[in-house]
């Protein structure tokens, strides 16, 4: 039998206490960390197949497999699934439990924006938190956030106005008013942003000297975020007419009347533009000329928007399921479809290996089709991901956000 201490502690051994406040140090650091997340900038993990613990504990018993699994987002059970390890997790806090409105990866940064504004810069490499501020009023909408480094500036597209942040501090040092009321959020052009506005026009905004430069009338209204690719920049007005201008001169290049109108971003690469529209076709252009390569008829009106990786177009429609073409095949006006995965839900993300990534935010589902066939290889259930994106359409990290702002960051395993 095991020889136990003789000293006693208010009538407990004090070798039962001690046991007891180890349990009791673990169990409050597992808590914590399961409910918040690490409330410290991110660290990189040596470990490839189980992270750190979120907080050091004197305890002699590593903790289970499922407790990890509670404490991160994307635990490493369903990130080893994936084919990825966890890098960091950190976390952002909401105000107010407000949740999230905006996840976006740029250059070296990951934004937060939650509910009340307020806006969080994050390192991307190490997830450290690098400055969070309330920007606007919370009823405000933030159309774009807009980071540029070369001029180490954060612009935010809100409204009437361009607010601009010091990239180091996130303090607001200027006001730029708009032309006209942006309703999308910009791309960047030399020393521009092009939005479309709320009147319909494209605008050329200089962010250097806070003024309108050109206006191109579109339609109506613009609600799609133009969309700039080989110095073209695209944009879809609210009945369905699409134009290519002239990115450096403001002046059209071609103007296409599609049948409805058009609720998605299109997409472009390859020479080729793609739109998926509510008059439920999915259009194929020539970028240089406008010429309607192939278009496909479907049996349902699109809302998703197209994904473009490699040679290979991926769409959902509601009628069908995700449906893979192949992006420019010869001799086929009416497209080509190399495959159907008819019970997979979601939009493309990404592609890793043979296995396309399809992430359903309404159930918040991720699943994993096989590249070549379109075949289900596994459905990953993500129950605590509210955002999910990767860094890039071929092998890219993932990022994901919480609901309780909580960000991870996975990277591919090796």
């Amino acid at each position: 039998m095991m020889n136990r201490p003789a000293r006693t502690w208010q009538g407990h051994c004090l070798w039962c206490h001690r046991r007891r406040q180890g349990g009791l140090v673990w169990a409050t650091v597992a808590a914590v960390a399961a409910g918040v997340g690490c409330q410290t900038p991110g660290r990189p993990l040596a470990d490839r197949d189980r992270p750190h613990p979120i907080a050091q504990t004197t305890m002699a018993e590593p903790p289970a497999a499922p407790d990890l699994d509670q404490q991160y987002i994307i635990g490493p059970t369903a990130a080893r699934e994936l084919g990825y390890r966890i890098h960091f997790q950190t976390q952002t806090f909401p105000q107010d439990n407000s949740g999230l409105r905006q996840f976006a990866i740029q250059q070296d940064s990951v934004f937060t924006l939650d509910g009340r504004n307020f806006l969080t810069r994050l390192h991307r490499e190490d997830g450290q938190r690098l400055w969070r501020i309330p920007v606007a009023d919370p009823l405000d909408e933030i159309h774009g956030i807009t980071l540029l480094g070369q001029v180490e500036r954060v612009f935010l597209t809100v409204g009437a106005n361009v607010l601009v942040l010091d990239a180091d501090t996130g303090s607001q040092i200027a006001k730029q008013r708009l032309g006209q009321i942006a309703n999308t959020a910009p791309v960047v052009f030399a020393p521009f942003f092009i939005y479309g506005a709320r009147n319909g026009q494209l605008v050329w905004h200089s962010y250097e000297v806070g003024y309108q430069w050109r206006g191109y009338q579109i339609a109506s209204s613009i609600r799609i975020q133009p969309l700039l690719i080989d110095g073209s920049v695209i944009t879809i007005g609210t009945d369905g007419r699409i134009v290519a201008l002239d990115a450096s001169s403001a002046t059209g290049r071609w103007d296409k009347q599609l049948l409805n109108t058009v609720a998605a971003a299109p997409v472009a690469g390859g020479g080729m533009v793609y739109v998926a529209g509510l008059d439920q076709h999915v259009w194929a252009f020539d970028l240089a000329t406008g010429r309607n390569v192939w278009r496909y008829l479907t049996e349902s009106p699109l809302t998703d928007s197209p994904i473009l990786i490699a040679d290979r177009l991926y769409q959902q429609i509601p009628s069908e399921g995700l449906v893979c073409f192949d992006a420019r095949p010869i001799d086929a006006p009416g497209g080509e479809v190399i495959w159907t995965a008819p019970n997979v839900a979601g939009n493309v993300i990404g592609r890793y290996r043979n296995r396309v990534m399809v992430w359903d935010k309404a159930s918040r589902q991720l699943t994993l089709v096989d590249a070549g066939q379109g075949n289900v290889i596994k459905s990953i259930d993500l129950p605590q991901v509210r955002h999910l994106l990767a860094s890039r359409m071929q092998a890219g990290d993932l990022y994901a956000a919480g609901d309780d702002g909580r960000v991870i960051r996975l990277v591919p395993r090796n």
